[in-house]
């Protein structure tokens, strides 16, 4: 047998074994060489950092008029208790005396039985045609007695002989009588109870029949031309109506225009009205400050417009002094006297500012605004002070 081949492909072997970790090492390099080589170039991009969007509206100055709100109950400017004068009996009822009915000036509403009074006129009358033809008995008396004197007196004569006290007590059962005849006249006339206003009855406390004295209440009407309405004005309201509150009336050049509605200030019925005075001490039970407004009814009679209720509960929006060089933002965007703006930089901005009044769902702003700030409305998670961010343009 041939033993040398053999041996030489043992050696073969034994020298791949000791050098396979070098072929493999060999066989790594240079795969990794070939990759390197043809591995594709990566672009090199530029890192964008997305800035939040937010939106935002612009900051305005503008002057403004405040309004105050209020609420109030509709009364009668002009309400009247009518009284007996007399001792008589009710003898007419006009059908407008129905409590709730409205009557008219110079209206006839009850009548008194005159009867008694007519007669005492008669007498009055008579007395007074007595004493004049007495005053006349008594100048031409006093006129002989003078004549007598001047002929065969000697002197001055006295009062008595010249007749002057008699003619004076002539001249003023005279003035007694007329006046008696004036009193007749003047029961005759209160006897018959007559509207001095346009108005409506709130009660009747009479019949037909019925025995009355001075002092008896016959009835209770209002006057329908004129409204008013008490208006309790808040602490903080107070300085912004620009009103003295001293108990006095208002001259017109400083009355305040106030709207009222029904209910509330979206109700369809609206009505026009004036403040003209206010009152000098404080409500005993809202502890506040009120007003007084007027409502002329005769324009809303003349335009169809829908009435007035004597007892009607309206909400009032009064008309308040001008305020200059404020901004108007809603006031759910202020949080503790501050404001988030974005900035002419575009950057978020919290600013201390000065907030003059709130106003239904507004805030008044004074000062504390800076050039180039929009007012931030867009609601984010978080509010960082100095974040740059981006927004679009009204």
């Amino acid at each position: 047998m041939n033993r040398k081949p053999l041996l030489d492909n043992i050696n073969v072997k034994n020298m791949m074994k000791k050098n396979i970790g070098i072929i493999i090492l060999l066989v790594s390099v240079l795969l990794t060489i070939i990759l390197i080589t043809l591995r594709p170039e990566i672009e090199v991009q530029n890192t964008v950092q997305k800035l939040p969007y937010v939106k935002t509206t612009e900051i305005l100055s503008q002057t403004i008029n405040s309004t105050i709100s209020s609420q109030g109950v509709i009364a009668p400017e002009t309400s009247l208790t009518i009284l007996s004068e007399l001792s008589s009996k009710v003898e007419w009822i006009s059908p407008k005396m129905e409590p709730g009915s409205n009557f008219n000036t110079n209206d006839t509403l009850i009548i008194l039985d005159r009867r008694d009074y007519e007669l005492a006129l008669i007498t009055a009358q008579s007395n007074v045609l007595n004493a004049e033809v007495n005053l006349e008995r008594e100048k031409a008396e006093s006129d002989l007695a003078n004549k007598e004197w001047e002929r065969l007196g000697v002197g001055e004569g006295s009062d008595l002989t010249l007749r002057k006290p008699q003619l004076a007590q002539a001249k003023a059962i005279l003035a007694a009588a007329e006046a008696n005849i004036e009193q007749a006249n003047r029961n005759l006339e209160r006897a018959i109870i007559i509207a001095r206003f346009d108005g409506r009855v709130q009660s009747r406390s009479v019949e037909i029949g019925t025995s009355v004295f001075p002092g008896t209440v016959l009835s209770k009407i209002y006057g329908t031309d004129y409204f008013e309405v008490r208006l309790v004005v808040a602490d903080q309201d107070v300085s912004f109506t620009g009103l003295d509150f001293n108990g006095k009336f208002l001259s017109s050049s400083k009355q305040l225009q106030v709207e009222f509605s029904q209910g509330s200030m979206v109700s369809n019925y609206r009505w026009k009205g004036n403040i003209v005075r206010t009152e000098a001490e404080v409500d005993p039970l809202t502890r506040m400050l009120a007003i007084v407004a007027r409502i002329d009814n005769r324009k809303m009679k003349a335009t169809s417009q829908t009435p007035l209720a004597i007892g009607q509960y309206v909400s009032a929006a009064i008309n308040g002094i001008e305020i200059k060089n404020v901004s108007l933002i809603p006031r759910t965007l202020v949080r503790n006297e501050s404001v988030w703006v974005v900035d002419d930089k575009k950057v978020l901005r919290k600013r201390s500012v000065e907030i003059i009044r709130f106003e239904n769902e507004n805030a008044f702003i004074g000062n504390g605004f800076a050039i180039g700030d929009r007012l931030l409305t867009t609601r984010l998670s978080s509010l960082v002070d100095g974040v740059k961010v981006t927004y679009d343009l009204d």
